[in-house]
């Protein structure tokens, strides 16, 4: 299952999202902004792109570029996104785009890996507090060297990866040019494979405005923490896949939102490290449901939040297992998932 798509930012002008979608284009990624909540940082052209989309019946997301160094600018970029969402109901997910292409990061000293995971899992995490299905985006360096990309692996990734013949990595979506010709947009732009089905997805997980209640933040739970719908963040559809060359199964199972336990028992594999180019495997399990995220505040423990929130402090394991933690520091204004 494979579906075409472009992404897009002012840089392309004006846009004929009718000779777009008339050229075999299925779905856009529309840049709402870029860093901070400010409006002088909104895309010029979002609101003319969303309205061109939905006019034309092509399917839309958003992305938004980050310049976040901190948790309290990612936190503020995660508020730009949903200003701008406000009201409105995409089809496809909402991304945090993870680069430095103008070397803003780099010119103020960088940013640690584990930060940089901990920007990418905030603004994650309150796109899905808020209701949407949340991606991240970043080329393969990036995904390498610069993120912790396991402690990503509950959210979809969004890979960057240009001149080679398929994804390099295991992605929801890969931008494999930047170099495309499209019908309707005068000059170069980046083109998509999206590897699922989302507008699917996300209608049956009722997300993105298309549930119950429709578009915005949950209510309740006290300062620090929000309650989630209880969805999963990536729902695993009932599909089969076929083994490429170089693929495992950890990776499949990260693709799908499953893991590797789920697919070995529901394909009968006695080894999961042996798989083969061509072998079908049958996608099935449930990803788990996170009810709540919670924000560290000065003084906190993992040990103490477990007791907070679990009921023992003895199950802080559980946090950390849920989060991705190797060890147990943390600290202020760090954004936790809160198993159920």
């Amino acid at each position: 299952m494979e579906f075409k798509g472009i992404d897009v930012s002012r840089h392309q002008g004006s846009i004929d999202w009718e000779k777009v979608k008339s050229s075999g284009v299925q779905f856009a990624l529309l840049r709402a902004g870029y860093g901070s909540d400010r409006e002088g940082q909104d895309d010029a052209r979002f609101l003319q792109n969303v309205a061109g989309c939905e006019a034309a019946g092509l399917p839309w997301g958003a992305y938004l570029y980050s310049y976040a160094m901190s948790i309290e600018e990612a936190e503020s970029e995660a508020a730009h996104l949903l200003r701008l969402l406000r009201g409105k109901k995409p089809s496809y997910p909402i991304v945090i785009d993870m680069e430095d292409a103008d070397g803003y990061k780099a010119k103020r000293g960088g940013i640690g890996r584990q930060l940089a995971t901990d920007i990418v899992k905030t603004v994650c995490a309150r796109l899905e507090g808020a209701g949407y299905y949340a991606m991240w985006y970043a080329n393969r360096d990036w995904y390498l060297n610069r993120l912790c990309a396991d402690q990503l692996a509950k959210y979809d990734f969004w890979l960057a990866h240009w001149g080679v013949e398929g994804p390099s990595l295991p992605c929801g979506i890969w931008q494999h040019t930047s170099d495309g010709a499209v019908p309707g947009i005068a000059g170069r732009v980046d083109c998509d494979i999206a590897y699922k089905d989302y507008p699917a997805i996300i209608q049956a997980a009722g997300l993105n405005g298309r549930g119950q209640g429709g578009e915005g933040e949950s209510g309740g739970g006290e300062e620090g923490e929000a309650e989630r719908p209880l969805v999963p963040s990536r729902p695993v559809e009932d599909r089969t896949y076929t083994v490429q060359k170089g693929d495992t199964l950890w990776g499949i199972a990260q693709t799908y939102g499953t893991t590797v336990a789920a697919l070995a028992e529901r394909n009968g594999l006695a080894n999961p490290d042996r798989i083969y180019p061509g072998q079908v495997i049958q996608i099935g399990g449930q990803a788990s449901v996170v009810g709540k995220t919670y924000t560290v505040r000065k003084g906190d423990s993992l040990w103490a939040i477990a007791a907070r929130e679990l009921g023992s402090g003895g199950r802080y394991g559980e946090i950390k297992a849920a989060n991705g933690l190797s060890g147990d520091t943390i600290y202020p204004g760090q954004v936790l998932d809160i198993p159920r």
